[in-house]
């Protein structure tokens, strides 16, 4: 089976000989192909929707119909036992869901040794929680999917969280984070560059108001510095 790019660049942050859960897994792709490839010995696929896990049903005996396929129904992490795995992958889901789904039990969250996570929208608030709730950012991959350019993060369990305020307060910092710098990719540039495009419309529908929304407009002019100052630091 061959994988997107970014399920493939979600797949290659697994180790060899580790174990995985997909949480909200809907088609099953990614674990499918983990444990047909051999790298997984083991993989769970869980949904909390029975129309997307019946899907993944269907694939699992369509791909890997000599394999055994651990299928569960429910929300988040609850299907799971304290560190039943190595891995835990959430992908496609919104970047708010996933801070709800990781705070809904944090000691169960906290057992499994790996997270790679990849938010759908709200990169910046999901970053803000998990350094607030100890959870470090190994690295971040930025990967092509149609038109779009999603943000991959790979997450281990830190000690403690940290004390940096509120989100609001500097929201352009963790939108577009120094990271961006560190874990740089072909597709970075291009990413800042929608991302300016993205704010500076923002700003423009601000301005063409009553231009009662400062805070708002304040937030975009920020974001649009901070983009401005990575790109000069790509060059």
């Amino acid at each position: 089976m061959k994988l997107s790019e970014r399920l493939q660049t979600i797949a290659d942050e697994i180790r060899t000989g580790e174990t995985m859960a997909d949480i909200g897994t809907d088609h099953g792709f990614l674990p499918i192909s983990l444990k047909q490839s051999g790298k997984c010995p083991g993989v769970i696929l869980t949904d909390i929707s029975r129309g997307s896990l019946d899907k993944a049903i269907r694939d699992c005996r369509l791909y890997g119909p000599e394999e055994e396929f651990d299928l569960r129904i429910g929300d988040g992490l609850s299907v799971l036992l304290p560190g039943e795995v190595d891995n835990i992958v959430i992908a496609g889901m919104g970047g708010i869901l996933i801070t709800e789904i990781l705070s809904a039990d944090p000691a169960l969250s906290r057992s499994f040794g790996t997270y790679i996570l990849q938010p759908r929208n709200n990169p910046g608030r999901l970053r803000f929680w998990l350094a607030e709730n100890g959870y470090e950012i190994i690295r971040e991959h930025i990967v092509r999917e149609g038109r779009f350019l999603p943000v991959i993060m790979t997450v281990r369990p830190g000690e403690t969280g940290g004390r940096h305020g509120r989100y609001e307060d500097a929201p352009e910092l963790w939108d577009y984070p120094d990271s961006m710098l560190r874990d740089r990719n072909p597709y970075s540039r291009e990413y800042l560059e929608t991302e300016r495009e993205r704010q500076q419309r923002i700003l423009d529908a601000i301005s063409a108001g009553d231009g009662e929304d400062r805070v708002q407009e304040q937030k975009a002019v920020r974001r649009l510095r901070r983009i401005g100052d990575l790109l000069r630091e790509m060059n």
